[in-house]
């Protein structure tokens, strides 16, 4: 773990998120989606990043807090874009 905990700590900030988003546990929550964004950003994982970025913008869709969560997804859509994923980042659009 030690050895390569920055290849996957984005991905377990992540996980937490969204358990800590189904046990109501809201703060939590948030700050594991940051945590994770800011891990898939400092380790160059953009796709990552931006998939961490539209579960967040969904998370606070979901949440009631649209002025937030919109200009996540748009973060988002602008990463899957700089990936090459313009199929994800459409069908992105589509939702926001």
């Amino acid at each position: 773990f030690d050895v390569s905990a920055w290849n996957f700590e984005n991905k377990l900030s992540l996980l937490q998120a969204e358990l800590y988003f189904l046990n109501q546990r809201h703060a939590m929550a948030e700050l594991a989606y940051q945590a994770s964004i800011s891990s898939a950003h400092e380790h160059r994982f953009l796709h990552e990043e931006a998939m961490a970025q539209e579960m967040y913008g969904i998370y606070l869709v979901e949440n009631n807090m649209v002025g937030r969560g919109v200009p996540q997804l748009e973060l988002a859509i602008n990463k899957y874009e700089k990936w090459g994923a313009s199929r994800k980042a459409d069908y992105l659009k589509d939702f926001v």
